[in-house]
């Protein structure tokens, strides 16, 4: 089928094959094609997706499906497979999730995802009885940089804080700007000491930042479950730590906690 061919970006029909002989650019259909379903003619293929390789290495989404194709005497001779390349779909479908789940201005989670994030950690520190951590940030002096500087330095501060905050996340860890001049990070399977450390090293990293105007954070931490039972309490939990520590130290360099 030359479409095939065009698609994956080859010449002829006999390279494609040539090149497929180890079955890397198309996997094996007989292992990947689901049961038919019903019989006869109307023998039909379930719609499955599969990644195949392009002759310059890019990875297509290709969607399979098909039915049963018969000879002149109505006998079962195999399967007719059409192949929609469905990339570009998929590409656009997830830039559309990332979209929904991001902060237009830091990249970062945003409030939904943040929530989405806390309960399936709360699911999970039931289920393996291992604690988990929240930190709450709060930028200090945000408005008065904005009314001083302009608001395009402001954004460039949150986005400054949003970068050290991806930069001390782990793969697991989920940073994520609660709203305003607020942000949050999750951390898995972590307790409240090691919790501690990880605010002070995002506190010592946004000290050595260079670039004016200088910033400073006050930050909260609440453990699951030592210091709440659900997401409301969690971060109800936090803010009051975060809250104390701005009272007691309006330009903080470590982290409160919730007693």
């Amino acid at each position: 089928n030359q479409a095939l061919v065009t698609m994956l970006g080859y010449d002829s029909k006999e390279q494609l094959l040539a090149a497929n002989r180890a079955s890397v650019i198309i996997p094996n259909l007989r292992k990947n094609v689901p049961s038919a379903l019903g019989s006869g003619e109307r023998l039909q293929i379930e719609p499955i997706e599969l990644d195949w390789m392009r002759k310059d290495g890019a990875i297509l989404k290709v969607r399979l499906g098909g039915r049963g194709a018969f000879d002149e005497n109505g006998n079962f001779s195999g399967y007719e497979i059409i192949a929609v390349d469905i990339t570009e779909q998929r590409t656009l479908e997830d830039h559309l999730r990332h979209q929904a789940d991001s902060d237009s201005l830091t990249g970062l989670a945003n409030h939904r995802r943040l929530f989405e994030v806390l309960q399936a950690e709360i699911c999970r520190s039931k289920r393996t009885g291992r604690e988990f951590s929240l930190l709450l940030l709060d930028l200090d002096e945000l408005k008065k940089i904005n009314d001083r500087l302009g608001h395009l330095i402001g954004d460039r501060a949150l986005c400054r804080l949003g970068q050290i905050l991806q930069d001390c996340c782990r793969s697991v860890d989920t940073a994520a700007r609660h709203g305003g001049d607020e942000f949050a990070l999750v951390l898995p399977e972590t307790g409240w000491a090691a919790a501690t450390l990880v605010a002070r090293r995002i506190c010592e990293l946004l000290g050595r930042d260079t670039e004016a105007p200088a910033l400073s954070v006050s930050v909260g931490l609440a453990s699951f479950p030592k210091d709440a039972g659900t997401i409301g309490t969690l971060l109800y939990a936090a803010d009051k730590s975060l809250y104390e520590m701005k009272a007691a130290q309006p330009r903080a360099t470590s982290a409160g906690h919730s007693t």
